[in-house]
């Protein structure tokens, strides 16, 4: 079944053999101590064919059982804090049983640039590193990544991933873009949200001293699930090759 979204020029609509990758951020990456001292790009991806199986209806049942008054479109920092038992399990639920891939990419205030490149650059190009890891374990026509309608993200994000292509195999895929409003509420953007968020979490906890080494919502997403399903990388020195 295609997948149709709501988009800036009108729907967009997606065949069953699309890659697309839903992706959000987290932090700020002038990582300041107010920002959280990090900063990445973390999502979900799945095959059109896939998503109502895997992360539109099990999604949208968890949040009518277990989170009936939470307004859409769900947003991890504001809407789960101070989470029950059985909203914890729950979400547990649904990122252990569900896979779905899953990708990340941070950085923090710890990790060392020694480039000519922002941040959001070194983020951006890691992160198509990240969607290629995972599209080698599936088949598709076409790369579509999405994101929800944010001023910010939009415009520094985008720069940073318009124009690129994607190899698989022996084949190149442009990488198309497509900027989804908030008011569409997709299912695939608020999950996408949670794990950019979990992924920042992780950083930031792993940047404390005497702190456990990985934090229970990060096993959950990301160890948990298939290996193949998985790629996460938190950047502690971006340096030429030569050095």
């Amino acid at each position: 079944m295609p997948l149709v979204l709501e988009h800036d020029e009108g729907n967009l609509i997606l065949a069953d053999d699309v890659f697309v990758v839903a992706l959000d951020d987290t932090g700020h990456e002038k990582l300041h101590k107010a920002n959280g001292e990090c900063f990445g790009i973390g999502g979900c991806a799945f095959m059109v064919s896939d998503y109502q199986r895997l992360i539109e209806a099990p999604w949208n049942f968890m949040l009518q059982q277990f989170f009936p008054d939470v307004p859409r479109p769900v947003h991890a920092v504001e809407h789960f804090r101070n989470l029950t038992k059985e909203q914890m399990s729950a979400l547990t639920h649904f990122f252990t049983k569900f896979e779905f891939f899953r990708l990340a990419v941070t950085v923090s205030i710890n990790t060392i640039n020694s480039v000519d490149a922002s941040y959001i650059e070194i983020v951006g190009a890691s992160i198509l590193q990240r969607i290629a890891e995972i599209a080698a374990h599936a088949s598709f026509s076409r790369v579509f990544i999405l994101f929800e309608a944010s001023e910010r993200f939009d415009k520094n994000v985008m720069q940073a991933l318009s124009g690129k292509k994607l190899r698989s195999g022996d084949r190149y895929f442009s990488i198309e873009l497509g900027v989804i409003p908030k008011s569409a509420c997709v299912a695939a953007l608020e999950v996408a949200d949670v794990i950019a968020h979990t992924a920042g979490g992780q950083t930031r906890h792993r940047n404390r001293p005497d702190s456990p080494p990985v934090r229970k919502d990060f096993k959950d997403i990301f160890q948990t699930v298939d290996r193949r399903l998985v790629s996460f990388l938190e950047i502690t020195a971006a340096v030429h090759k030569n050095t």
